[in-house]
This record gives C-alpha cells, sequence and structure tokens, in this order.
C-alpha cells in the first residue's frame, strides 16, 4: 500500500512523505526545493514528485492521497471557495477518490504519538490555528486516541506567540524563536496578560482584553535597539507559554496517569518550553516530532490514512530525519566543475580533515548524506565550529548566518557523553529540548550554549548518523570535547540548502572558511 501524505496548500512550510507498506520511504519540505522560504500557501509540487521517484512509482500506483487538511464539508462558502482553489494546485484532481482529509490537529498530533513508540502517551498539538481550532488535548492508548478538549482559535497561544514577536520587530509567523532567545536576557513582567483567565482546566483568552492589550501595546521600530523592557516581554510571552503547556499538559497527566508526553504542532518547536516540561514532575518521556510545524501534517495525515485502512499503526519509531535528498560524489565534483571551481580535493577521510580544521577554529560546512526534515540542521546540511573557542559564537553570527550576536547555537553531542555536559540528560536526537548545562562544563561549549546556561542538545549515535558520528569522534580526540558547534547551513532569509549547487553558492556567498561536501574538501 502507497500513501502520499501532503500538506494542505493554505498553509506555511509546505511539504510532503510517502510510506510505502507502512515504512517512511521519503519527507522534504518544499522550500528546500523551490527555494522560497517558508513556501506559503505553496502546492507541495516538488515535495511530491521527489517522494515518488525516491519511491519508484507514480502518482497512478499511489493508493491514497492523505491531506493534513479537514475537509471542506460544513465550512462558510468562502472558506470552501479558497480550499479548493488552492487543492486544485496540487498534482492530482482535487475531486480523486483516493483524496483522504485529516483534522489538521489530529494529523500534527498522529505525526508524534504514532513514531513515538510509546504505547500509550498524553498528546498536545498547538500552534497559531488550524481549521476550527489552534490545537487539541488527546490521549493516546496503543493505536486510538480520544480527543479530551480542544483549544478554541480565540485562545491560540501560537497566535499570541506570533503577536508578541512582531510586537518586538520580528516577521510573524517567522522568527519566533527570536523571542525564544531573546526571552533569556529578560524577567517576566508580573500580571501583564490579564485577558489570561488561568482558572479553569486549561487557560482561556478574554477576546475584548486581548484585542484592547495588542491595540495599544507599543511596536519596535525599524531599527530601533532592543532594550530591556523588549527582553522582559519576551521573557514574558515565554513564561506565559510554559506555564500554559505546563497546566495543559498536568491536566492530560491528570485524566490519564500517564507520565509520557508528545507534541507537535508549531509551538512545539519551542525547545525552552519542551525542557520546562520534561523536568516537571508530570513528565518522565517526551517525544517530539523534529518537523512539529505545518510540514509535519503531512507525515500525520499518512499515519492516520494508514491506521484507518489496516486497524493499525505502522510500526515506525522516528529516530532519525534523514529522509531528504542525497547526491553522489560524481553529482558533486560534476557541480564543482560546472563552476569552475579549483580549490578542491577529495579527501581519503573527509571526517577527519574537518575536524582538524575545526578544531583550528576553522568553520566548515557540512553537506552529508540525505537532508534532514524540519527546521533544525542535524548533520546533513550543517554548519560546524569548534564550541570552546569563546568567540566562535560571534564569528559565525556575524561572517557567516548574518544574525543578531545575542542569538544562541547548540551543540551535536556524541550520544555516549552529552550525559558528562548536562543535567537530568534525556535522549535528545533533534536538537529540539532545551537543558541545564553543568556550570564547571560551560566553558568547553561556551559558544554553543545560550548566556543562561542552557543547551539545546543533539545526541548523535554512531549507527544512526556514522559520518556525522565520526566527525565529533574524531574532534575529541584532538580536542576532548566531544561536541560541535551545529547551526543550519543557510544565511539568513534563505532556506537551508538541499543540493550541491545551493551548497556551493551559499558557501561563497558567505565567510565560511571550508565546504565538507561528500568526499570533497572546498576552500576559498
Amino acid at each position: 500500500m502507497i500513501i502520499l501524505g501532503v500538506t494542505h496548500p493554505v498553509l506555511w512550510n509546505n511539504g510532503a512523505c510517502i510510506l510505502v507498506d507502512g515504512k517512511l520511504i521519503a519527507m522534504v519540505e518544499e522550500e528546500r526545493l523551490n527555494r522560497l522560504k517558508h513556501a506559503v500557501d505553496m502546492p507541495a509540487e516538488r515535495s511530491i514528485e521527489f517522494c515518488l521517484n525516491r519511491a519508484g512509482v507514480t502518482l497512478d500506483d499511489v493508493d491514497y492521497f492523505a491531506v493534513g487538511w479537514e475537509s471542506m464539508k460544513g465550512h462558510k462558502k468562502r472558506e470552501q471557495h479558497i480550499w479548493e482553489y488552492k487543492l486544485k494546485q496540487l498534482p492530482f484532481s482535487h475531486e480523486d477518490k483516493r483524496i483522504r482529509f485529516v483534522r489538521h490537529h489530529i494529523a500534527h498530533a498522529l505525526s508524534s504519538y504514532y513514531v513515538s513508540g510509546f504505547d500509550h502517551s498524553n498528546i498536545l498539538s498547538f500552534d497559531g490555528s488550524g481549521g476550527g481550532e489552534s490545537g487539541l488535548l488527546m490521549a493516546g492508548e496503543k493505536d486510538d486516541f480520544r480527543i479530551v478538549k480542544a483549544i478554541p482559535n480565540r485562545s491560540s497561544w501560537g497566535h499570541i506567540y506570533s503577536l508578541i514577536t512582531k510586537a518586538l520587530g520580528f516577521r510573524y509567523h517567522s522568527e519566533e524563536g527570536k523571542v525564544m532567545g531573546l526571552a533569556a536576557y529578560g524577567e517576566p513582567i508580573e500580571n501583564e496578560f490579564k485577558f489570561i483567565d488561568w482558572d479553569h482546566d486549561i487557560p482561556i483568552m478574554d477576546k475584548k482584553g486581548f484585542k484592547k492589550y495588542f491595540a495599544d501595546l507599543a511596536q519596535r521600530k525599524n531599527g530601533e535597539d532592543l532594550n530591556q523592557y523588549h527582553k522582559d516581554l519576551a521573557a514574558t510571552a515565554q513564561q506565559a507559554l510554559e506555564r500554559a503547556a505546563l497546566q495543559m499538559s498536568l491536566y492530560l497527566h491528570n485524566i490519564t496517569g500517564s507520565k509520557n508526553l508528545c507534541l507537535a504542532g508549531g509551538c512545539a518547536l519551542n525547545c525552552s518550553m519542551n525542557g520546562v516540561l520534561l523536568r516537571s514532575g508530570h513528565v518522565d518521556n517526551i517525544f517530539v516530532q523534529p518537523a512539529a510545524h505545518d510540514m509535519g501534517t503531512a507525515l500525520g495525515a499518512a499515519l492516520s490514512v494508514y491506521k484507518d485502512v489496516t486497524g493499525h499503526r505502522p510500526e515506525i519509531v522516528l529516530e532519525h530525519p534523514y529522509y531528504g535528498p542525497d547526491y553522489t560524489n560524481e553529482e558533486v565534483e560534476y557541480e564543482l566543475k560546472r563552476y569552475k571551481i579549483s580549490n578542491y580535493k577529495r579527501c581519503g577521510d573527509i571526517a577527519k580533515e574537518t575536524a582538524t580544521l575545526i578544531a583550528e577554529n576553522k568553520t566548515v560546512g557540512w553537506f552529508q548524506g540525505r537532508m534532514e526534515f524540519g527546521p533544525r540542521a542535524l548533520g546533513g546540511r550543517s554548519i560546524l565550529g569548534n564550541p570552546k573557542n569563546k568567540d566562535m559564537k560571534d564569528i559565525v553570527n556575524k561572517s557567516i548566518k548574518g544574525r543578531e550576536s545575542w542569538r544562541p547555537f547548540a551543540p551535536s553531542f556524541l550520544s555516549e557523553d552529552y550525559a558528562g555536559y548536562v543535567k537530568e540528560p534525556y535522549n535528545s536526537p533533534f536538537m529540539i529540548i532545551a537543558f541545564h548545562a553543568i556550570e564547571e562544563k560551560v566553558s568547553e561549549i561556551v559558544s554553543a550554549a545560550h548566556v543562561d546556561h542552557t543547551v539545546r542538545v543533539q545526541s548523535v549515535r554512531k549507527e544512526i548518523a556514522p559520518r556525522y558520528w565520526e566527525l565529533i569522534n574524531e574532534f575529541k580526540k584532538i580536542t576532548g570535547v566531544p561536541a560541535l558547534l551545529n547551526t543550519s547551513f543557510n544565511v539568513a532569509g534563505q532556506p537551508i540548502v538541499c543540493s550541491p549547487r545551493d551548497a556551493i553558492m551559499t558557501f561563497f556567498g558567505c565567510g565560511l572558511d571550508y565546504l565538507a561536501i561528500e568526499d570533497y574538501l572546498v576552500w576559498k
């Protein structure tokens, strides 16, 4: 059975995945292929083409098209018209009998629960909005789930966080991660969000109070320096999100008794919140699907349809996100020659040579194997540096990424060693949980730790990412530090690189010292 999962083109971060007989074969975001950040309101045409090619099938071979959005039935005519118009842009008929629609937040939720490996779990999906609600609280038991409570759009935690993002002068629905990073520099403003009523099973927002607050909220002007109020406002938004997540997850725990928690939806990309949840008394095990934003609904929809058809969830435990395109050495060399690049060589041990360069404080674009999905680069398409060098954060932010100096980076650790650097360690393959660093270890990873000494760990296993593991291990042999500073291989405003061409253009367009692309090492 072949199931093609796709996002509905009304969304941001569109993409596709494909399941063949219950196995995930491919998954990719449209922005990586069309090079348009977030691929907003765009059909996942190139993503679908890639997934089909990777599986060796055509559209005619597909048994079901699973769409992570509810059907148009029962909605207002205006909404129906927009949704139908967008759906017609996909490369199969919008009236095809093979289409199965899956409610947006159910798709989000199942994209996490059904691949978590948990037999039972509390499930929390929340974002800006998705159809008729901004989130769902659910309980999963083996192959089944039930909805416990819905979060109405008027109490949207994703929306409030995005409005604060906009008020701070950052891009709405795009740069919420900046608010999370900025929050560490501030202190929450007491009783700032008076429109939130916390005295319910789950917090709700007063619509009139909400509108008045944001109507009166001063907007940071373009070019205006960030002041302490801005930092405190970011801290206030972060604290409110964490408090809401704690209250909602505790509510589920009190009903089910489960200490497992699966997260999805755009809010689940908030690493600081995820760390707070993991450290709470009512969560022992946590799973956050790495493409927790709208792209994940393609996966969740496909998983949901599989379960509906077979009667059971697929036997998938998501241990890595490397389901995108990959390229051969021959394809890499072709591109190097096509661009008439002369400064390159083919290495017998690219991991060892790259580790030596990083230990010498060189920055490297690392392009290896199949591309990862999700907004975090995890060693497939990464920019790497020496975490022990206290100046490396500023070098990468200023000379390579073109980012604000206060924004943090994250460490990729050998899975065998990260527990010696963080308090209360927990398996973290997706760089989506913030941990408190052990104070005396911070100096070893200073450029990959935040100002509050939290670290967004990626734990790298040899059997999952062998070449990346070898690189970190070689760096450890040289420096004694089992970690690298890791950030996504892109510059500000651009998607993460996908192809050799993308990597070469980005490399020569920024301040990177070297490019390690498959077995080739390139320099300027």
